[in-house]
Formats: structure tokens, sequence, C-alpha cells
């Protein structure tokens, strides 16, 4: 998630919803260095407990989680099988 200045992050506040699933580098504001997380889309990011609203989010490689992965969390293809049999003895 870049900013129209190709250079530059897209940054995230507490509160906003993560946009994409991945890890995120978490940038806090003096207190500690930034570091990685993990954030699933749709999630809010959190405040710190030390700088609170400071702290903001980019992402550093989106990965998509399983639960948003078509082919792992699709129709199990035992269940497409059945439906398509199903199907075509009804064609007869």
């Amino acid at each position: 998630m870049m900013t129209p200045h190709k250079d530059r992050p897209q940054f995230y506040r507490p509160g906003q919803a993560v946009p994409v699933s991945g890890i995120y580098i978490a940038v806090h504001y003096q207190h500690r260095a930034q570091h990685e997380v993990v954030a699933i889309r749709g999630e809010e990011f959190p405040p710190c407990r030390v700088c609170k609203e400071e702290v903001r989010f980019y992402v550093a490689r989106s990965v998509p989680h399983m639960t948003h992965d078509f082919d792992l969390t699709g129709p199990s293809s035992e269940l497409t099988n059945e439906r398509a049999k199903a199907a075509k003895k009804g064609e007869q």
C-alpha cells in the first residue's frame, strides 16, 4: 500500500482498519525501535501502551491469511465433486 510518492510507505494510525494481511512495521514515538508485527485484514491497528496514539504502522510485506485464500477456504473438492455428480444425474 504505497502513497502517490512511490518512495514513501502509507502509514496507518491506531483505530484504522488493516487494509491487507501481512507483515507490518510498527514505528513508535521515541521509546522503542521499530519492529515487525503481523496484522490481519479487517482488524484494527492498536494503540501502544507507552506512546499511545503516536504509534504508526506500514506494510513491509503483504501476505494473505489462510482464511482469505480461496483454495484453502473455498468449498472442498469432495463437496464440489458430489454436487457435480448430483447435477449430472439430474440432467439424465
